[in-house]
């Protein structure tokens, strides 16, 4: 994946502060299917020889990279000292897009640790301020972030989780399908702000609009007839603020 105005819409490639993400992988990953074409591809964007990538990464023998380029080896031992050579995060090296986990990941320095985000179901009740969480450990994969990035924003990793977005309520900001991570340590009412929500026991994801001294949840939507906004009090039920998204929307 904001005292941020959280996602603008075009910022798909962006973390939730709109600030631009590392280079986990170019914006285009369409042509970029196998380890194969993502080492070649890297490789070739950083100007250097299948030789040069092998010495840099501390490889004995220069055929491992060819190895690897042409498919004949599937996965290596060496790929976290190639990723870090290349500067991308081995993740998408080795996984890339699969099951739609790692187009944009925090930025990753070399020798940067990565600290997982559970994936949640999220179990609300209509007019109960608390909820249940479900893990999805075995069924999705979480988010790996970098530990640089929990330290900058102050983000404590145990009260991080991701959800998915379901509905179109919020295009052009999020879309259906979207991964986002929810900081439960942050339910400040603010106004502009992305929040997930309990609305009267429905997990929604809103942006928090004040107007005439009142609070609503807002969709992004310009379709205010399908998506109305919601006015709501005693702390709008807030969860907890948006903090980084995960899309697979250019």
């Amino acid at each position: 994946m904001m005292a941020i105005q959280f996602m603008a819409p075009a910022y798909h490639n962006r973390d939730a502060r709109g600030k631009h993400l590392c280079e986990t992988g170019p914006a285009d990953n369409s042509g970029m299917r196998t380890l194969a074409d993502r080492i070649r591809f890297t490789r070739e964007q950083r100007g250097l020889s299948q030789a040069q990538l092998a010495k840099s990464a501390g490889l004995a023998n220069q055929s491992i990279i060819g190895m690897l380029e042409s498919g004949d080896r599937k996965r290596s031992s060496h790929l976290p000292a190639i990723a870090r050579t290349l500067g991308v995060d081995v993740l998408w090296l080795q996984y890339g897009d699969s099951a739609g986990t790692q187009r944009a990941q925090a930025p990753v320095e070399p020798g940067d640790a990565r600290l997982p985000v559970r994936r949640v179901l999220f179990r609300l009740s209509a007019g109960v301020s608390g909820y249940e969480i479900e893990y999805e450990d075995g069924e999705s994969e979480p988010i790996f972030m970098a530990r640089r990035w929990f330290d900058q924003h102050g983000y404590r990793p145990g009260r991080l989780l991701a959800i998915k977005v379901t509905g179109r309520s919020m295009e052009p900001s999020l879309y259906d399908g979207d991964l986002v991570i929810v900081n439960l340590d942050d339910t400040r009412l603010q106004d502009g702000q992305v929040f997930a929500a309990n609305y009267e026991g429905e997990l929604v994801i809103k942006r928090l609009k004040r107007d005439a001294q009142q609070w609503f949840l807002s969709s992004d939507s310009p379709d205010k007839i399908r998506f109305g906004d919601k006015r709501c009090t005693d702390g709008c039920g807030l969860i907890g603020r948006i903090v980084y998204r995960q899309t697979e929307h250019i």
